[in-house]
């Protein structure tokens, strides 16, 4: 008993203690945090002083009057408001303070700012990659009439409250028209040992109009900056102090607003500055390493050292993961299975085309690796829409290579990401697999792709680079880059509109006693519109039973495990699973059915996958369902009128301040919409204005076109919207708006059925 009582006192004490030190941080916080705004509030910056809109930028929603940041490391002449210690290893520790003041105009820039969360803040912050230690905020707001409302620090809700971490939100009550927003974040990030780097950007642009934007930096000098400026942005002004700091300074005014939010690819369009800081080294084996000397600047570094960084990694891990004895078995095993799986089917996999192995291996692989039952893991495998890959390249490679096939590895940016030359890292590269002299290639990003389609980042590229990999006799670690071979690499093809495609085909019919429509639809979907509603709609045992009867296994999942004289015990656990997630499967097509007509639905039924589009040989997502869709049906009188234009529930609308462009239009990918629409006329009654549905629309750029027809039994229509590209010229953009404006005006389209 006294042990019992001598353990309880000890986990209370512990508990206390907790407590306590969990108390002084949280009091150390508040302090800091205090101090920290009477600072920054006090800075002297002309810029925060300016309260004016200029006439230009009167009718704006919101205008920035004023953003600075401070970055500052390691430095001995720090600036005199930057007094408090965020930790005790100075000299490995960036503190950035970002600061912003926004003139409000309207009720949407109120809706937009009456709540502020560090996701907010930290959009303005510099940094990439947010492994943030502590955060400090202040928020004010300055009234017309010159007061100035501050809100209070317990306000600031911590929603994460860790040591490593902390996020806030905080409500900025009585915020109107008129008023100014002030508000800043300060942060700290750490810069390890390891000679890693840190990625940073200054962003020259915005929705809103900014009259004076600057930033500037103060940096030890063991520390070393890599930059570059993109799509015309300023250089950075670069000195140093006394002290051998490095000082970094820009500043740019009156920056028009940018149009962010429709098919823009910042990277390629928008000015900002980007910036790779690190810890300088010149010792033993910098030169391997490429660490930058301490102090050193550099400008627009060539991107050929980081595509020999990419070949050195590639190099590197076939060398360890494929040359080494023993480690290509994992990748001989795919194809001794994929010739097993073949014999099953009755196919010889020695007489099958590259094309054809390449294609076996790689469903072989992908059952293999992330489809196959495991007990283990029966939690996630009830839920394979959560599962995404991020690299397997490399992979597949070696699959295709140890089957005797003659594969490559493209390196290429991204589409609408930086170019190829301007590059700052091997991590701005992506890698897919490829069949060389057919340029067919392989890409595993989810567990629903097929092989032959290429990744929707690289498509239409020219600008590419090709590795491939030597087999040496000998070779040793201090030479594995010459494993590699480096040669231009092909150009990726683009898909087209109708291999990206989203089709429904539907019968409408409805009682006129009852404002609804019943609906019988199968939907087709094709090329990059499948995989989001496959994970919502596909079931692992659906899933895992397609691929077995392709590979002629003949028993079920269930049939094994009852064979199995471990997996027996689990048959009943896998049964419930499967059951629960069957369950589930209606709610998801209520949701993606609510989600696409953006009407009520309500008695749905008869819902199934028809074909599951998991296969090159039978790419199309198809699944069906019937319900009653609500909202389309209205009576006027005997007659009754069907808002017929809102089946195709709300397609994109180009606002008002989208509508003047003079930048590129950069879109995910070639596609197209269309809906096949039969509507059985109820007895007794006759369709009226049929003929003032039609429609076209059609250029260089896409089309949308509505052909509709009658008999006197029913309506026909079929609707059609196709994007041609998946780039367009900023030429193109008023050709683009003739048809996305006719699909957005057809929503108001109505068929009268008039009762005879």
């Amino acid at each position: 008993m006294k042990v019992f009582i001598l353990a309880i006192a000890i986990i209370f004490s512990a508990a206390l203690n907790r407590i306590d030190a969990q108390s002084k941080d949280a009091e150390k916080y508040r302090k800091e945090s205090e101090e920290m705004r009477k600072q920054v509030w006090a800075w002297d910056k002309p810029q925060f002083k300016v309260k004016d809109v200029p006439p230009q930028y009167a009718n704006a929603s919101k205008v920035i009057l004023a953003h600075h940041t401070e970055l500052i490391a390691d430095s001995k002449s720090k600036l005199a408001y930057y007094v408090i210690s965020f930790s005790v290893k100075k000299e490995q520790t960036i503190t950035e303070v970002v600061r912003e003041m926004v003139k409000i105009n309207d009720k949407n820039a109120v809706a937009d700012y009456s709540e502020l969360s560090f996701t907010r803040f930290e959009k303005s912050s510099g940094f990439y990659a947010i492994d943030k230690t502590t955060s400090y905020v202040g928020v004010r707001v300055l009234k017309p009439n010159g007061s100035v409302k501050e809100i209070n620090a317990d306000d600031i809700i911590l929603t994460k409250d860790e040591s490593t971490e902390k996020k806030a939100k905080v409500a900025i009550p009585d915020l109107q028209p008129g008023d100014i927003l002030d508000y800043f974040i300060a942060t700290e990030q750490f810069m390890t040992n390891d000679l890693s780097t840190k990625a940073y950007q200054v962003l020259l642009f915005d929705d809103a109009p900014i009259l004076s934007l600057s930033f500037h930096a103060q940096l030890g000098k063991k520390y070393a900056i890599e930059y570059r400026s993109y799509n015309g942005a300023p250089e950075l002004r670069v000195s140093k102090n006394d002290d051998k700091d490095i000082i970094v300074d820009v500043e740019k005014t009156n920056i028009p607003p940018f149009e962010t939010s429709l098919w823009v690819a910042p990277a390629r369009q928008l000015p900002f500055i980007r910036m790779n800081i690190s810890l300088g080294y010149r010792g033993l084996g910098s030169r391997y390493l490429d660490t930058k000397k301490p102090g050193e600047v550099s400008k627009n570094t060539s991107s050929e050292e980081y595509l020999d960084d990419k070949a050195s990694s590639l190099s590197s891990s076939y060398f360890s993961n494929y040359w080494m004895k023993g480690a290509r078995a994992q990748y001989e095993a795919i194809e001794s299975d994929a010739k097993s799986k073949a014999k099953q089917s009755n196919v010889s996999f020695k007489d099958l085309s590259d094309e054809e192995k390449a294609a076996m291996l790689f469903y072989t692989l992908r059952y293999n690796w992330f489809l196959n039952f495991n007990i283990d893991a029966l939690a996630k495998k009830i839920s394979i829409g959560d599962y995404k890959y991020n690299d397997l390249a490399f992979p597949l490679f070696c699959t295709l290579k140890a089957a005797g096939l003659d594969p490559a590895i493209l390196i290429a940016s991204n589409r609408t990401g930086y170019r190829i030359d301007e590059i700052m890292n091997a991590g701005d590269l992506l890698s897919a697999t490829y069949l060389t002299g057919v340029n067919k290639f392989l890409s595993l990003q989810s567990i629903y792709d097929v092989p032959f389609s290429v990744p929707e980042e690289i498509e239409g590229l020219t600008a590419t680079k090709s590795f491939t990999f030597d087999h040496p006799a000998i070779m040793s670690q201090k030479k594995i880059t010459s494993l590699t071979n480096i040669a231009p690499g092909p150009n990726v093809p683009a898909s087209t509109s109708n291999k990206n495609a989203h089709i429904e085909n539907l019968k409408l019919s409805l009682t006129p006693e009852k404002n609804i429509l019943l609906v019988h639809r199968s939907t087709t979907l094709k090329g990059r519109y499948k995989a989001d509603v496959q994970r919502q709609l596909i079931l692992y045992e659906d899933f895992y039973e397609s691929e077995r009867k392709a590979f002629n296994e003949e028993k079920s999942l269930i049939e094994e495990l009852e064979d199995g004289k471990k997996s027996k015990k689990y048959v009943d656990e896998v049964k419930n699973a499967f059951a629960e997630a069957r369950r589930k499967q209606k709610d998801a097509f209520i949701k993606e059915a609510k989600d696409w007509f953006e009407q009520e639905v309500t008695d749905l039924k008869d819902y199934k996958t028809d074909s599951l589009g998991v296969r090159h040989t039978a790419p199309d997502f198809v699944y069906s369902s019937s319900f009653n869709l609500d909202g389309l049906v209205k009576k006027a009188g005997n007659n009754i009128i069907v808002e017929i234009g809102k089946i195709q529930g709300q397609p994109l609308v180009v606002k008002q301040e989208q509508r003047k462009r003079d930048i590129d239009v950069y879109m995910s990918f070639a596609r197209s919409i269309e809906y096949n629409v039969d509507l059985e006329i109820p007895e007794g009654y006759s369709a009226e204005g049929v003929a003032a549905l039609n429609k076209k629309i059609e250029n260089e750029t896409g089309f949308f076109t509505v052909e509709a027809k009658a008999t006197e039994k029913v309506v026909s229509i079929k609707i059609k919207k196709h994007y041609l590209h998946n780039f367009e010229p900023a030429k193109n953009w008023d050709k683009l708006i003739l048809f996305m404006d006719a699909s957005d005006e057809w929503v108001n389209a109505k068929l009268l059925l008039k009762k005879k």
